[in-house]
């Protein structure tokens, strides 16, 4: 490949000049020559002279790996093996209608969703009035219960006096085999945490320090601190739910469209006998 650079480098001047009077050889494998002139018309366009000779040079080395396996490919398999005409045929049948289908849904106005439709798919308050959420900073730790370790964590967990260096122990004790949380700059929305974690807020009792949770659920134990809280005056989904949501109704929508256009298509040429079925069982050998 060095060989082949080396030549690109040289016929660079005759490339940005484009006064070359003879088409130049770049490279050649199993009867195939590959020409200056087809990597001219592959080169993007407004690139530099450094990144133009990266392409090329990655263009050629494509090129002569591709005859190779087509080479050794025509030389190993059979004749039926290389047929391959029923699936381009279906291939090209499948693009037909693609491109079809494409071409008639280009208006994407007519899959756009409605305020309100989005509001009944995410079960909104049709007036559109924002919610107060509950939001909460906080820490948590998960091990396994009985714990040899959970002593030891508890005491670091809880300690408000040198909270900066007991956040550093615990991240060294709980490293990767412990799931834990002790970045407390970030906020979360309650509703959100208790989809994750196996308690509600607003059921479990505090522990006899405020704000500060150790309990019990199935084979695991839960130390949780809460740093700070606050109400947000927010709609209930977020933005990126919201979008998510349309999204998802849009191409509900497409998707019904096509399935109606299509049926309509086959029930019209039905009717103009473009179409005709005939029962299986006349059609099935005796």
């Amino acid at each position: 490949m060095r060989r082949i650079l080396s030549l690109l480098v040289i016929v660079t001047g005759l490339l940005t000049s484009c006064k070359q009077t003879s088409d130049t050889i770049v490279a050649e494998a199993f009867h195939h020559k590959l020409y200056l002139s087809e990597l001219v018309e592959k080169l993007p366009h407004n690139v530099s002279k450094e990144d133009s000779l990266l392409f090329m040079e990655q263009y050629v080395e494509e090129w002569i790996l591709r005859q190779t396996l087509l080479a050794h490919a025509k030389q190993k398999l059979t004749q039926r093996e290389q047929n391959f005409s029923s699936q381009i045929e279906q291939y090209k049948e499948q693009l037909l209608m693609e491109a079809y289908l494409k071409k008639i849904s280009r208006d994407e106005a007519q899959f756009e969703v409605s305020k309100g439709e989005l509001a009944d798919f995410l079960h909104e308050k049709t007036d559109d009035t924002p919610e107060y959420r509950d939001m909460v900073r906080l820490n948590y730790i998960k091990i396994s219960n009985p714990s040899k370790l959970y002593k030891q964590i508890k005491e670091l967990f809880f300690d408000d006096k040198n909270r900066v260096k007991a956040i550093k122990q615990l991240e060294l004790i709980c490293a990767d085999t412990i799931e834990y949380y002790l970045d407390g700059e970030h906020w979360f929305y309650i509703d959100i945490l208790e989809n994750e974690l196996p308690f509600s807020f607003s059921e479990k009792e505090n522990t006899d320090l405020a704000d500060k949770f150790d309990f019990v659920v199935d084979e695991y134990r839960y130390l949780l601190i809460i740093l700070d809280k606050k109400k947000q005056l927010q709609p209930k989904n977020s933005y990126e739910n919201r979008q998510i949501a349309q999204a998802l109704l849009e191409q509900q929508k497409k998707a019904e469209f096509f399935n109606n256009f299509k049926d309509s298509l086959v029930q019209k040429a039905l009717l103009e006998k473009k179409v005709i079925r005939y029962p299986i069982n006349a059609a099935t050998p005796q």
